[in-house]
């Protein structure tokens, strides 16, 4: 299967205000029919195309993509990553279902929450467990790993103001991270971004 990776890649942050990632760059559509972010498992059509503004890529074998929810698609072109890479189908349809809601400081459902707020809540459904509750908790429950460790899951950690940890995303895979941010809300982001990269102080494991 000609891979994802093959995509033009698109800017490391991404925010959207209508309902998830990637709904004005990216759309699936089948010949002859032409549906809308939709794959159907009993299409048997010849052929099957994923459209980036810039890019098209075909995929002449239905049975080898009908597999991959149109979500998938735009996960891995937003972490510049193999569609097959795209594994825990949970863990992403959790971030479509809360993407670009608001920051607020101490929320904690979709009118708007916070960092540590969105990164507990995401952990226990997702993961099963249970983190505390402010992102200082958060980094002393985790044990320290490094870079080179990182997978998916794991809690990357920031100081974004004076007095230590302040700010906890979730790694995806790529150097992405989702989190909260206060200016988009929920968010994906780049650990080599400038900003975030002068800021990371730790990167942690939960336990298991």
């Amino acid at each position: 299967m000609t891979s994802c990776s093959l995509l033009k890649p698109v800017p490391k942050s991404v925010h959207s205000n209508n309902g998830g990632p990637f709904m004005n760059q990216v759309s699936i559509t089948v010949e002859p029919t032409s549906i809308s972010n939709k794959i159907y498992s009993n299409i048997r059509e010849d052929k099957v195309e994923v459209i980036d503004k810039k890019a098209n890529v075909t995929y002449n074998r239905i049975e080898d993509i009908e597999q991959y929810l149109p979500s998938a698609f735009r996960y891995s072109l937003l972490l510049d990553i193999e569609v097959e890479a795209i594994k825990n189908q949970r863990l992403f349809e959790y971030i479509t279902k809360w993407w670009a809601t608001p920051y607020r400081i101490g929320g904690n459902d979709f009118s708007g929450v916070d960092c540590s707020g969105f990164v507990r809540n995401i952990t226990l459904e997702t993961f099963q467990k249970r983190l505390p509750r402010t992102s200082k908790e958060q980094a002393s429950f985790c044990s320290p790993i490094s870079k080179d460790e990182i997978q998916e899951g794991d809690l990357v950690f920031f100081h974004t103001r004076r007095g230590g940890v302040s700010h906890v995303g979730m790694y995806l895979a790529n150097n992405k991270f989702v989190h909260a941010s206060t200016s988009v809300g929920v968010t994906i982001s780049d650990l080599n971004e400038t900003y975030w990269k002068n800021r990371l102080v730790k990167i942690g494991r939960m336990p298991l």
